[in-house]
């Protein structure tokens, strides 16, 4: 699966399946996510950015996926999240830029429509 709306739609239909087999830890994980990516010393936005890194450095293709969407969503430019890739691949190297040339751009093409 590599176009990115699918990657999103099966994540999310996923969730759904695993909220419902395990109705006290997804909600209890979706929660703690939610609190951990609210405005405090960073806002949403720059979270959404510090996202893009480290998905992109442990290479999930479903939080590259969701985060660049959410980036996106957020207001981030399509210069934030190369930049935020940038440093990614500062410390994952060749594996980051490979996803980075390959799904995140794909990724940024598709939601910035």
């Amino acid at each position: 699966m590599t176009n990115a709306r699918e990657i999103v739609q099966h994540f999310k239909k996923g969730m759904g399946t695993l909220t419902d087999a395990m109705p006290e830890t997804i909600p209890a994980m979706a929660g703690f996510m939610g609190t951990a990516a609210k405005d405090g010393a960073l806002t949403y936005r720059e979270k959404e950015l510090v996202a893009i890194g480290v998905a992109l450095y442990t290479r999930c293709p479903e939080c590259i996926a969701v985060h660049c969407q959410k980036a996106l969503e957020a207001g981030c430019t399509r210069e934030e999240i190369l930049e935020a890739a940038g440093m990614a691949m500062v410390f994952g190297g060749g594996p980051v830029l490979g996803s980075s040339a390959t799904l995140l751009l794909e990724c940024l093409d598709e939601f910035a429509k």
